[in-house]
């Protein structure tokens, strides 16, 4: 896109109103697919998160209910390895003309961050359903987010957002404890993600001698990020960079703050704080991030990461009559079982354990989806609820970018920095 377009687009896009806070899984009035039909699955971007997605649609294909059916990718290496692994499925080398194939029921998306908008609305555009890798877009790209669900909508078309922790069977159950009034009013949120390394080390460079050419398509991969040289890094490394990706706030806090969001039910947050920095790795995005969001009426939610350091923390969702915890519920930690325990403070109640029931497991995500498509039933992550946790997490993004208060308009359903 060019400066102009790109600029007529977000006008387009800015008087968008999103829908209401998220509600009780809908039916999508859509002729639906046959309850024998094997549905047909093309890829967008191929690289090291859809190896991912390749091999558990592969396993699909094996008990005939879904198959590969076409790749993309701006890398010919990449895109010749994803076709082969697929059984010699059809290759592009655009997402447009993947999107015209007829076979493709479902088109995974797993690009870059900043092509994620762009590629759904266009799939969605062409009558696709769609599972779009986290995050739902770039932080800088708000208002594209609420565009893909006004699309989704007009288009009664589905999109799942690849949070594998939101496969999970014990989300709504634990959404009505919460509803009754179990542990009173939520006031207050804590949840993060810690680990020990750069992002750099989880994005390997196949060929450190590829440069932009008839195999490489430099140009593509820009999109409408600002023009600038080609670099090695900047390709296979681009989660490091600000142009393409969000860093922590985008590809690690969003795991853990998605389902706490689905739980409460949250709309969208009154103001955000962000901060961190990068402070041991050589890198543009932090290595450690932090957010404080602020609902109406609450909770506070703090959402905190590290780098640097891997020792985890526990979410914990207070209430005015008792907690949630995420993380350990019995057995020692040699041999326990995970999920959630809830504790009532009131003497007369019980506390509750509840065991994961799939949270992690991308495969139940996707077999989910593919279950909507025949149903038309809403999906565990849809999009509707994605677009809801990208607000709080661009926010946070902004306010430590501009060193300001990230504040939510509510009539315009947009946001403004203070």
């Amino acid at each position: 896109m060019t400066k102009s377009t790109r600029r007529q687009f977000f006008q387009s896009t800015a008087g968008i109103t999103a829908a209401a806070a998220i509600a009780a899984p809908y039916i999508i009035a859509q002729e639906s697919k046959g309850a024998n039909d094997r549905i047909g699955i093309g890829f967008i971007g191929t690289g090291g998160r859809c190896g991912a997605h390749l091999e558990i649609i592969n396993r699909f294909k094996e008990q005939g209910i879904a198959e590969p059916v076409a790749v993309c990718d701006v890398y010919r290496p990449r895109l010749l390895a994803a076709s082969q692994k697929t059984g010699n499925s059809k290759m592009y080398d655009n997402h447009e003309d993947l999107l015209q194939d007829k076979n493709a029921d479902v088109v995974c998306i797993a690009s870059p961050d900043h092509h994620h908008a762009y590629q759904a609305i266009d799939a969605i555009n062409a009558g696709k359903d769609v599972f779009c890798e986290k995050p739902l877009t770039h932080w800088s790209q708000f208002e594209l987010a609420k565009k893909i669900e006004q699309v989704a909508k007009d288009k009664g078309k589905l999109v799942q957002v690849g949070t594998q922790h939101m496969a999970d069977d014990n989300y709504p159950k634990i959404r009505e404890l919460i509803r009754s009034g179990i542990i009173g009013k939520p006031v207050q949120v804590e949840c993060g993600y810690f680990r020990r390394g750069d992002w750099g080390e989880r994005m390997p460079v196949p060929d450190p001698n590829a440069k932009p050419g008839p195999d490489l398509n430099w140009e593509r991969f820009l999109g409408d990020a600002p023009k600038t040289d080609f670099t090695i890094s900047r390709f296979f490394q681009w989660r490091l960079y600000w142009d393409y990706a969000g860093g922590p706030a985008t590809d690690l806090l969003v795991h853990t703050y998605t389902p706490v969001f689905c739980v409460l039910g949250l709309d969208f947050p009154v103001r955000v704080f962000g901060g961190g920095g990068t402070f041991q790795y050589s890198r543009e995005v932090p290595d450690q991030c932090n957010i404080i969001a602020d609902y109406k009426d609450g909770p506070s939610v703090v959402m905190t990461n590290s780098l640097s350091n891997h020792v985890d923390k526990e979410t914990v969702i207070r209430g005015t009559d008792g907690l949630i915890k995420w993380g350990m519920i019995q057995g020692s930690k040699a041999d326990y079982d995970k999920g959630v325990r809830i504790v009532p403070f009131a003497k007369d109640k019980e506390e509750i354990k509840i065991a994961w029931a799939g949270n992690g497991d991308t495969g139940k995500l996707w077999k989910n989806l593919l279950e909507c498509v025949k149903t038309r039933q809403e999906p565990m992550c849809p999009i509707s609820l994605a677009v809801r946790v990208q607000a709080p997490l661009s926010m946070g993004i902004l306010s430590h970018r501009e060193n300001k208060v990230a504040v939510f308009d509510f009539e315009k359903q947009s946001i403004n920095m203070n």
